[in-house]
C-alpha cells in the first residue's frame, strides 16, 4: 500500500524561489497550496497550485502572517510547511506556536542568527576557517570613513535580493553612502565592510538532515539581472565546495535548506564566501542537472532520513526569461530592445542559445503564460515598470529590520 500524498503548504508565492519550487514539486507529482499577501502573485498561476490563501506580508506584519499560516495549517490539515524564503527565520523563532504534528524542517533559532546576520556569518566563517574577503564590522560613521582600499562593499546587517548592499568605488561614492546610512540609522545593528574580489559569482544550495548533507548543487552566474539576480546560470560540480558546505552545516547542526554565495577568484580560483541564505534558492537549475532539492527538503520535513543525493551534471545552462526582459527594460528602456529580447527568448537564440527556461516553463505549466503576458504588456507600455515590479515582489516576501526585532522578541519570551 503506497503512502498517502502529503498536503504541502508553501510559505509564500511571490518570489522566484517559490515559483521554481512549485515547478519542481509539481513535476515530481505533488500539488501545493500557497499563502501570499499578493492575491495575484507569480506562484498562483500554475497547474500545480491547488489553492492560494491570503495573508499579511511577513515583513510588515509578522504576527498577522503567523496567525494566518497557523489557521491555514489547521483548517486545511496541512502535513508539511515548506519555507521557500525568509519566512524560515520567522518559523524558527515561532516553532513552539506552530502545531506539533506539522512537518517542517528548521534549524534552531540560534543557528539562524549565525547565518541570517551578516556579522554573525562573518564570525562563523572565520571560526571555521572558510575563506571570505577581508571583512570589518563598523558601528560608527568614523569607523566607516576610515581609509581603505577601493572598491569595497557595504552590507546592512540584514537584507535580501541585494537590498541593503552598496558598492563603493571612490571617496565621492563613500560619502554619498555615508549620508544614506546616517539617515537610516544603519550603524545601530553594525555594518559589514568587505573588500571586493574579482571573479565569478557562484551559488551553492544544500539540504541538511540534522547536520548531515543530503543534497547539494552549485551554479555559476553567466548573466546578471535586476538586483544582482541571475538571468543565465550554468551548473558546476566542485567537490571542495561541497565539502565546505557540508562542514558548515555540520557545525551548525543545520536542519532544512541552506544556500551560500561565493566569488571564485579569477587568479587563485579560491572560493571566497560572501553571503548565506537559510532557505531554498531557485532550485530548477539543480532539477535540470539531476538534483532534487525541494524533494529532499520535503523528505526531511516529513521526518525521513533520505540517502545523500549524488552531484548533478555540470554544464547545464538555464535562463530566467522574465529577469532577462526586466533587465533589458531597466538598462535600455526602449520598446524595440524589449521586443528583440522577446524574439531571442522565443527562439532560444543569442545569449539564450542552448538554455532551458526555469522560471516560466510554458510547455510543462501553461498557466504561467498569464503572468508572463502581464509583465510583457507592462514593460512594453512603460519600460520603467521593471523597477516597480522588482520592488513590489521583494516587499511581498522580505523581512524588515522591524520584523526581525519582533522575531527576537518572540524567541526571548518563549
Amino acid at each position: 500500500m503506497s503512502a498517502p500524498i502529503p498536503k504541502i503548504l508553501l510559505s509564500e508565492g511571490s518570489s522566484l524561489s517559490s515559483r521554481e519550487a512549485i515547478t519542481a514539486l509539481g513535476l515530481a507529482g505533488h500539488r501545493v497550496e500557497l499563502v501570499s499577501s499578493d492575491p495575484i502573485c507569480l506562484g498562483r498561476f500554475s497547474r500545480f497550485v491547488s489553492r492560494t490563501h491570503q495573508a499579511p506580508a511577513s515583513g510588515a506584519d509578522p504576527d498577522g502572517y503567523l496567525a494566518a499560516v497557523t489557521d491555514v495549517v489547521k483548517s486545511r490539515r496541512i502535513d508539511v510547511l515548506l519555507p521557500v524564503h525568509e519566512q524560515a527565520y520567522l518559523f524558527a523563532a515561532a516553532r513552539k506556536q506552530l502545531p506539533s504534528r506539522l512537518g517542517i524542517a528548521l534549524a534552531d533559532f540560534e543557528a539562524f542568527e549565525q547565518v541570517q546576520s551578516k556579522a554573525g556569518l562573518a564570525d562563523l566563517l572565520g571560526r571555521l576557517k572558510v575563506p571570505q574577503p577581508k571583512t570589518d564590522i563598523v558601528r560608527s560613521a568614523d569607523e566607516f570613513a576610515a581609509n581603505r582600499r577601493y572598491p569595497f562593499f557595504v552590507k546592512a546587517a540584514f537584507g535580501t535580493a541585494s537590498v541593503g548592499v552598496w558598492r563603493v568605488g571612490d571617496a565621492r561614492r563613500r560619502d554619498a553612502v555615508l549620508l544614506q546610512l546616517k539617515a537610516q540609522n544603519a550603524f545601530a545593528e553594525g555594518l559589514l565592510v568587505q573588500a571586493a574580489i574579482s571573479g565569478a559569482l557562484e551559488r551553492t544550495q544544500a539540504v541538511f538532515d540534522h547536520g548531515r548533507l543530503v543534497a547539494s548543487h552549485i551554479y555559476r552566474q553567466v548573466a546578471e539581472g535586476p538586483g544582482g539576480g541571475d538571468v543565465l546560470k550554468i551548473s558546476v560540480v566542485d567537490a571542495p565546495v561541497r565539502e565546505t558546505v557540508a562542514r558548515i552545516g555540520q557545525a551548525l547542526q543545520w536542519h532544512g535548506a541552506l544556500s551560500f554565495d561565493y566569488i571564485r577568484d579569477h587568479e587563485t580560483k579560491t572560493p571566497y564566501f560572501i553571503d548565506a541564505n537559510p532557505r531554498l534558492v531557485e532550485p530548477m537549475n539543480a532539477w535540470f542537472s539531476g538534483v532534487d532539492l525541494p524533494g529532499a527538503l520535503l523528505q526531511v520535513s516529513l521526518g525521513e532520513s533520505p540517502p545523500a543525493q549524488a552531484d548533478g551534471r555540470a554544464g547545464v545552462l538555464t535562463r530566467l526569461g522574465l529577469m532577462g526582459l526586466s533587465d533589458v527594460a531597466l538598462q535600455r528602456q526602449r520598446r524595440r530592445d524589449i521586443l528583440r529580447e522577446i524574439a531571442l527568448l522565443a527562439s532560444s537564440s543569442g545569449r539564450y542559445r542552448g538554455s532551458r527556461e526555469e522560471l516560466v516553463p510554458l510547455l510543462t505549466d501553461p498557466c504561467c503564460a498569464i503572468p508572463l503576458a502581464v509583465v510583457v504588456a507592462r514593460l512594453l507600455l512603460t519600460p520603467q515598470a521593471a523597477i516597480r515590479f522588482t520592488d513590489s515582489t521583494v516587499a511581498a516576501y522580505s523581512l524588515t529590520p522591524q520584523a526581525i526585532h519582533r522575531l527576537r522578541a518572540w524567541q526571548h519570551s518563549a
